[in-house]
């Protein structure tokens, strides 16, 4: 692959349908081995204000105020949501007003003499194969150009059968397996991805590099890297890992690593909420109170080796890791102005799956008591919103005032109308935006933008009902109902 092919933006003139079916191969190939170059997406304030134009208008006019409990029951739970949008509204913004209305990915031309070491956790079931390689791929395809010095530790635990793994690894220095022992354990008894981290932070501290001249960045087994990523590591390395001791970067979700439409179209909301509530509290605030993702993360070695892995029963590693390094440095964390490439669910049933692994850990994080509500409770709120999206439902607040023989859905005054609209628009919104990155990435042309765009309105109940019920069903196992005993992982085949 030569550099001007990671440099050319693809053409999307095609004659003949055997033209483009070689353009979608060319395309795809890209995609997949990492070598593809985003198109530039702008966020669009405009179609905010006309949704939410068209959205007042429409509530305005068929509103009534009631004073039924149901009335006082829906101006409660579709009011609920409101400061949760308005504060991705409010990162997007501020990110406009410092950056301008485009997504600036980084295009750092130098190269970081500080040693990159890149933590790839991974369960080595064969169904992921495929994915790991491509992710392993990725990093040794744009690695050298801007990182003088890295590593790949691929982190795994002792019994799965590693040979088909060496075997395509060869002889290279850059990767190397770190086994994690089976009798291994934390002295606050860490499973799951959090006890693999453990080891790697303590595998790492023995050759010495858990220092502020070290960076670690954590990636998925699913996810992998491009030319922007790498730059963004070395631009953070040389130029902010002084002032800054934490950056996360913006999740995105080719539709190629994916067989599943709808879980293609949900996972949307992604990085709109990477541009939005992601964006307000670490790149605006510094402080990452709302979460980090495990993906796409980058630290410094010696807060790394401060604040450690060590968590006791948690399966959201990651958020965890946010609140504690929120405790201990507020204001000292920024967002990556680069993309992250993973692969969405390949069923609805995983999708649901996910949803549900990532509630339960997130309500027995919001209730851990060792961490104080001041620093959790914007995380709490949002997991308590998410937990009763199912009885925000239209569908179901109109069966419900059916059966009830009530006629009357609207708020208790008209007032709250406006809040109701902001709230449609805002999810709305994201996900819209949310596909226009996605399909950049996938190198798709604006007008499959078009074409798919008009699908978000209906889609956005059916979405409301799985995310509903992800949220729901980890509620229940953060109860006691089904708890799992092992760590779920969905398969990602590509």
């Amino acid at each position: 692959m030569s550099s001007d092919d990671l440099t050319t933006e693809p053409s999307w003139t095609v004659v003949g349908e055997a033209q483009l079916a070689r353009n979608e191969e060319r395309t795809d190939t890209k995609v997949l081995s990492g070598t593809m170059r985003p198109r530039k997406v702008t966020t669009s304030l405009l179609s905010f204000f006309v949704i939410y134009a068209a959205a007042l208008a429409v509530c305005l006019e068929i509103s009534s105020p009631g004073h039924s409990p149901f009335n006082y029951y829906l101006t409660v739970v579709w009011t609920l949501y409101l400061p949760v949008g308005l504060m991705g509204l409010a990162g997007v913004l501020v990110s406009r007003v410092r950056r301008g209305p485009t997504i600036d990915l980084s295009s750092f031309e130098g190269q970081t003499d500080k040693k990159v070491v890149i933590v790839l956790p991974t369960l080595g079931k064969p169904g992921n194969l495929n994915a790991l390689k491509r992710v392993i791929g990725s990093i040794l395809e744009h690695g050298p150009r801007n990182l003088s010095d890295f590593r790949v530790d691929v982190v795994i635990d002792e019994g799965p059968d590693l040979e088909p793994l060496y075997s395509w690894l060869g002889e290279t220095s850059l990767v190397r397996v770190v086994v994690v022992p089976s009798g291994y354990r934390t002295p606050l008894g860490a499973k799951y991805k959090t006890r693999a981290n453990q080891y790697a932070l303590e595998f790492r501290r023995s050759e010495g590099e858990n220092t502020k001249d070290v960076m670690v960045y954590h990636l998925d087994d699913d996810t992998h890297v491009g030319r922007d990523t790498i730059a963004s590591i070395a631009e953070f390395a040389e130029l902010y890992s002084e002032e800054y001791y934490l950056a996360q970067g913006i999740l995105t979700f080719p539709h190629q690593l994916s067989p599943s439409w709808f879980s293609r179209m949900a996972d949307s909301i992604r990085p709109a909420g990477d541009i939005a509530q992601f964006t307000l509290f670490t790149g605006v605030l510094g402080t990452p109170m709302v979460g980090l993702h495990g993906e796409h993360l980058l630290v410094r070695g010696d807060i790394e080796e401060e604040i450690g892995w060590d968590f006791p029963e948690t399966i959201v590693e990651d958020a965890y890791f946010a609140l504690e390094f929120c405790k201990l440095h507020r204001g000292r964390a920024r967002m990556l102005n680069s993309y992250s490439y993973g692969a969405s669910p390949a069923t609805v049933i995983d999708l649901v799956r996910q949803r549900r692994r990532w509630s339960e850990g997130l309500f027995r994080l919001v209730f851990e008591r060792s961490l104080p509500w001041k620093t959790k409770l914007p995380l709490a709120y949002s997991v308590i919103c998410w937990s009763l999206a199912p009885f925000q439902f239209v569908g179901l607040v109109w069966l419900t005032s059916q059966l009830l023989g009530i006629g009357n859905t609207s708020p208790i005054a008209q007032g709250f109308v406006t809040g109701w609209s902001m709230v449609f628009t805002v999810v709305l919104w994201q996900y819209l935006e949310g596909l226009k990155i996605n399909l950049s990435v996938s190198g798709a042309s604006r007008a499959r933008y078009y074409c798919h765009a008009p699908l978000m309105l209906p889609l956005l109940y059916v979405f409301g009902i799985v995310e509903g019920l992800g949220g729901v069903l980890g509620l229940i196992r953060f109860c006691g109902v089904g708890r799992h005993k092992v760590f779920e992982v969905i398969n990602k085949p590509l």
